[in-house]
């Protein structure tokens, strides 16, 4: 799934250009790439089920793509960076799962790298 449907859009909206979303009671506000935010009247509850994206806070869900950094303190307290340079904090309850999904994730990323530059050393058929 490349695209999904926002309530009240007439046309899909690409996953990749949501940077983050937050939550704020039955209404989400949606962050983009280009830096616009929409206001829509769909739960952040909604796109953690349909996304994968990962829930950082009661009201914060992040792309993953986006994020930059992930910072763990002793004092049981964190926050993620992303690459336009927005800190969210991540709730304590949330800092093992959070750790846990983008050590994956970038994990994930980095073995789909290896095996592209592997693929590159064998010559394509015609």
């Amino acid at each position: 799934m490349d695209t999904i449907q926002l309530v009240g859009y007439s046309h899909q909206v690409l996953i990749s250009s949501i940077v983050w979303l937050e939550g704020d009671a039955n209404y989400t506000r949606v962050h983009f790439q280009n830096g616009t935010i929409t206001t829509i009247t769909q739960p952040l509850h909604w796109f953690e089920q349909n996304l994968n994206f990962v829930r950082i806070h009661r009201s914060a869900i992040i792309n993953p793509a986006y994020a930059r950094e992930f910072v763990q303190k002793k004092g049981r307290s964190g926050w993620v960076r992303l690459l336009d340079d927005t800190v969210i904090p991540v709730s304590r309850d949330r800092l093992p799962y959070t750790s846990a999904q983008l050590t994956l994730i970038i994990n994930q990323e980095m073995l789909s790298e290896d095996m592209q530059d592997d693929l590159s050393d064998y010559p394509m058929a015609d």
